[in-house]
């Protein structure tokens, strides 16, 4: 069932569903979701998906790690006065987190995840991001991908450049993660609005791995948050379910 709650703006009010799933063709599940409303309605949501990155050592870990830390840091004085600034901090220290455990650690070294976050605060959004989770607004019968992936394929469609048939490949080679040493390269977005019956995806990428955008888009219209959740997952795993599958939807509403 989907939770509704109400926003700093009146009248309006935020429907949520979530779920994670371990899919089809994995041994354990090295995504982690995290939604974390506010103490009042005046407050700000905060919506996490981070995806450990296959390969390295214990990408569940860093997932869960990251999602706690973030959700930790980012009320850890309250109600943030500078949102953005806030959301930076807590990716950061969620990126200094998974440095310290992995350096603890022999069994965890080398270990990442990717993370997408949007702060939500009556009809806003801001969004911090890094990796190939994705962001999606599905606003007036059209979705929009609010985000860009970092790996090397999209680097060559930024050049205007397509791959060569022979580094396909290259487009499942990520450039930004949380567990690097120094600085995370955080991508911070602007402010900005949603409307009255719009519907936010914050998506990992086992769900886009499968499932197309007009897929997505009809799902979310024509569900509530938590029914579109499941319904996405089952569709995922229907087609294989060659990855870890976890997204939010978040729909603003009025009634």
């Amino acid at each position: 069932m989907s939770d509704t709650y109400p926003t700093a703006v009146d009248g309006l009010r935020l429907i949520h569903g979530g779920l994670s799933d371990i899919g089809r063709r994995r041994t354990r599940n090295e995504d982690s979701i995290g939604f974390f409303p506010p103490a009042d309605r005046n407050g700000s949501f905060l919506v996490v998906v981070a995806d450990g990155v296959g390969g390295s050592n214990a990408g569940d870990a860093a997932s869960q790690l990251a999602v706690k830390t973030i959700g930790d840091v980012f009320f850890a004085r309250g109600e943030p006065a500078h949102p953005a600034v806030t959301l930076h901090e807590a990716m950061q220290a969620a990126n200094d987190a998974i440095i310290a455990q992995a350096a603890s650690d022999p069994h965890q070294a080398g270990m990442a995840t990717t993370c997408s976050c949007v702060v939500l605060r009556g009809n806003t959004l801001l969004i911090g991001h890094l990796g190939d989770c994705r962001v999606y607004l599905s606003s007036g019968g059209n979705l929009v991908q609010l985000t860009h992936d970092h790996s090397l394929a999209d680097e060559y469609a930024a050049d205007g450049r397509e791959l060569p048939p022979d580094q396909v490949h290259l487009s499942n080679v990520l450039t930004r993660w949380l567990g690097v040493e120094g600085p995370a390269p955080v991508e911070i977005s602007d402010v900005m609005q949603m409307n009255d019956e719009d519907t936010l995806v914050v998506c990992s990428d086992g769900l886009t791995k499968t499932v197309t955008e007009p897929e997505i888009l009809h799902t979310v219209s024509m569900h509530l948050p938590a029914a579109a959740c499941r319904r996405l997952v089952q569709l995922a795993n229907d087609r294989g379910g060659p990855d870890n599958i976890s997204l939010h939807v978040v729909r603003l509403t009025r009634f």
